[in-house]
């Protein structure tokens, strides 16, 4: 493309050049052997060729304007129109989609192997909370029982509203109580009890450590939350005793024996 331009420029250039020459040499002719002054003639010619020229040039890109903006416009609409005519005709291509889905999702859900599903879901999630609301029924009546001799009734209440918020995860709602002066709580008793709600419970060690360390400052305040979690379950001798769920079952073995003795 480049060649091809630099020729036409030289075609043009050797025109022009041999124009002007033929152009001198005419006029030369003329003025020396007939008086003829040339340029009075031609003046008029050249600037109305040119003028000539100039219209053109200037009426060619007015009107290739004009008809590259209407092709363009005409061209726009072609393509929308165009672009709506799928959506005009295939309204039952559309329509026939989600049907499609539809009656795939109501294949799975007639399915005999997940007709049940939602339900048995429902089913294990209640059995779940179930067996949880007696665990905290069981832990809260061991509460009682063992805690009563060391707490007033009040300091008694605060824990079972810490026992709550121990099974539920609201640890920022623990309260601390403090034990009776006269007969206050010793250190291995209350590390067998944070040992035995927090088994039943299934929390952590250390969550154990932090909640009796949290509920009883004034018992615990020369043990860290690392030794407490170390030795929950010892063998030192406590009126509070370790007491291991057997086989998963969440009753106390002290509960057990306080009601055989009973009947």
């Amino acid at each position: 493309m480049a060649d091809n331009n630099r020729i036409s420029i030289k075609k043009t250039s050797r025109v022009l050049a041999i124009t002007c020459v033929a152009y001198t040499t005419v006029a030369t002719i003329l003025y020396n052997n007939h008086q003829i002054d040339l340029i009075d003639y031609s003046t008029p010619v050249i600037l109305g060729t040119v003028a000539t020229i100039m219209s053109c040039a200037a009426l060619q890109r007015l009107f290739c304007s004009l008809l590259s903006k209407s092709y363009l416009s005409f061209g726009c609409k072609e393509l929308s129109s165009r672009g709506t005519v799928p959506s005009e005709t295939n309204p039952d291509t559309q329509e026939e989609l989600p049907q499609t889905d539809n009656a795939t999702s109501e294949k799975q859900v007639e399915s005999p192997y997940l007709k049940e599903y939602e339900a048995r879901i429902e089913e294990l999630r209640r059995n779940e909370m179930e067996k949880k609301t007696a665990i905290v029924h069981a832990i809260h009546e061991y509460t009682t029982h063992e805690m009563s001799q060391f707490l007033s009734i009040d300091d008694l209440e605060i824990l079972h509203e810490n026992i709550e918020s121990l099974a539920y995860g609201q640890t920022e709602l623990y309260k601390p109580v403090r034990s009776k002066p006269d007969n206050q709580i010793k250190s291995p008793s209350l590390r067998h009890y944070a040992w035995n709600i927090g088994e039943r419970l299934d929390i952590p060690l250390i969550d154990r450590a932090k909640f009796i360390k949290t509920i009883f400052p004034h018992e615990l305040e020369n043990a860290t939350i690392e030794y407490l979690c170390k030795n929950l379950r010892d063998s030192v001798p406590a009126i509070i005793a370790i007491d291991v769920p057997e086989n998963g079952d969440y009753h106390f073995s002290c509960m057990q024996t306080s009601a055989d003795s009973n009947n």
